[in-house]
């Protein structure tokens, strides 16, 4: 077990040992978890999935991230590292454009 020491007030429960937020949710009989708000909001949680990671006598709640948000960062990674701007993504886009146009009308419209 934990030798952590919570410090209870009416609002909020704090980590005695580093004073920081912590949050109560309770477990119905049915197996249900209510998110405390502010948390789903600073996770940006609506109603939809999540991971639940056991690690020992935690347990880790995690975001799932759409596909669009993982191509999102894995481009911005990828852009940071190479040194790639978004003028240069923009040029690039714009000749792939011009180059796709040409060869599905022919140059012509």
């Amino acid at each position: 077990m934990s030798t952590e020491t919570f410090i209870f007030n009416a609002s909020n429960v704090y980590n005695g040992n580093i004073m920081r937020p912590i949050y109560v949710a309770k477990i119905t009989s049915a197996g249900q978890l209510s998110i405390p708000k502010e948390v789903r909001e600073k996770l940006g949680l609506k109603e939809e999935q999540v991971i639940l990671e056991p690690m020992g006598d935690v347990i880790v709640l995690r975001r799932i991230k759409t596909m669009k948000e993982e191509l999102q960062e894995y481009f911005r990674r990828e852009t940071k590292a190479r040194g790639i701007t978004k003028k240069d993504m923009w040029k690039a886009l714009k000749a792939a454009r011009k180059k796709v146009f040409e060869e599905v009308f022919h140059g012509k419209l």
